[in-house]
């Protein structure tokens, strides 16, 4: 057993629970789980030994694994993760640091890394995870997943430790568009028909250079077209994501700082300390939370703001007439009582690109994480649905000893409660 992956193998392992039905639609598939869950006879770790060793046993399981479990899933292991989930990197300085099976010389990703890497490597169908800041989208671009960030609040946190609760979401990742349906149908089960958006905005983040991306717009435009969709294009500036991302940066660590509270204001050292031995990146951003000032969150408040109406507006419904999804028959996931929208739906680049590369320097993945952020802070700040597709693979950022191009995922965003119309896009423009 791998412990860069793995924390523990399940206690109790198979499709169990109360209410179990003799078949369920994730019947036969493998399941694993991020060390923020509680499961019944286990003990959460957040990927730290101190708080692993400190932590009780749990008496109840999470309503989201156990919801998975009833469907029929077989609960393998509990995964490592990025201390508290407060890190994209994929690195754990206790555990080590998962290899990346489709590109050995990067990072994997975090801070859902454990669950991200089984399911890459073929040894789980469904890695469960928490999303934050990007912690299920940035693993799964990086591994070459398909990963989903729910509307937040879309589905019980009930059994999670918190990192910054008015940010996080329960979040998963498989290899196929079929397995994470089906699991989005388990864990939010549809009230409405699907609505699917009528207009398409292509966003291009100002500043990346030419490759995959850019090179993707063009087919990816004519196939959107061809089944009724309207496209445009719309820069992003590098101001408009510097915005975004320190917006979410401030408020993030305000919302931290209230939620551990209790034992960052100890000593970090000394016998009244309550601070756990911590990787050194993110003991810093913790003590940086703590710095922050009712006044760096009034500011940062105001600049999401401004993030979160061009969003609405950029995606509310227009007078432009919507369309009607097609039914898929056969599908578990049929559409064929969809309604007809006239809202939007974004594109962009799930992360810069490639995953950086192993041995980059504090300051370099700080800067990096900058960067990141412009990206994955549109669907935190606004609180929205955001589904990354493995459709790239950066072959710019290739190096002569990689023996083939890394992954890259590209997103697919809407408005907050249209979780089933990013999947529905997804399965017309796979099919």
């Amino acid at each position: 057993m791998d412990k860069r992956i793995y924390v523990a193998p399940a206690r109790f392992s198979g499709p169990r629970g109360q209410g179990r039905r003799e078949q369920g639609p994730l019947d036969g598939q493998r399941l694993v789980v991020k060390d923020m869950f509680a499961i019944k006879g286990e003990c959460i770790g957040q990927g730290n030994p101190d708080l692993l060793a400190s932590a009780p046993i749990e008496r109840q399981t999470a309503p989201a694994v156990l919801a998975l479990q009833q469907a029929g899933a077989d609960y393998r292991a509990r995964t490592t993760t990025d201390e508290l989930a407060y890190s994209l990197n994929g690195t754990n300085a206790h555990f080590g640091t998962p290899e990346n099976p489709r590109a050995p010389l990067r990072l994997p990703g975090g801070s859902s890394v454990g669950s991200a890497v089984a399911v890459a490597r073929g040894e789980a169908e469904i890695g469960l995870g928490t999303d934050t800041g990007g912690s299920i989208r940035v693993p799964s671009s990086y591994c070459g997943l398909y990963g989903l960030r729910p509307t937040h609040g879309r589905i019980s946190m009930t059994g999670l430790k918190p990192l910054a609760p008015r940010f996080d979401t329960v979040g998963w990742m498989t290899r196929d568009l079929e397995t994470l349906t089906q699991v989005s149908e388990v864990l939010m089960p549809a009230a409405t028909a699907t609505r699917l958006p009528a207009r398409i905005i292509l966003l291009v983040p100002e500043g990346l250079a030419a490759g995959p991306y850019q090179r993707l717009l063009g087919p990816l435009s004519r196939r959107l077209e061809s089944l009724g969709f309207q496209c445009e294009r719309l820069m992003l500036s590098q101001a408009f994501m510097a915005r975004a991302s320190e917006a979410f940066r401030v408020l993030q660590g305000c919302e931290i700082r209230r939620t551990h509270q209790a034992w960052l204001s100890t000593p970090e050292q000394g016998p009244e300390s309550r601070w756990p031995r911590l990787n050194p990146d993110i003991a810093a951003r913790l003590k940086w939370c703590m710095t922050l000032s009712d006044t760096d969150e009034q500011a940062a408040e105001a600049k999401a703001d401004t993030v979160r109406r061009w969003y609405r507006q950029q995606l509310a419904v227009s007078h432009q007439e919507g369309i009607e999804a097609p039914a898929e028959s056969g599908s578990r996931a049929s559409h064929a009582q969809a309604e007809a929208t006239s809202e939007a739906v974004f594109v962009l680049p799930t992360t810069p690109g490639a995953s950086p590369l192993l041995g980059a320097s504090l300051e370099e993945m700080e800067a990096y994480r900058h960067r990141l952020m412009g990206l994955t802070a549109l669907a935190g700040l606004n609180g929205a649905p955001q589904l990354s597709l493995p459709w790239l693979a950066d072959s710019a950022a290739r190096l002569p000893q990689e023996s083939a191009p890394p992954p890259w995922g590209v997103s697919l965003l809407g408005l907050p409660g249209r979780d089933e119309s990013l999947l529905a896009l997804a399965r017309m423009l796979e099919n």
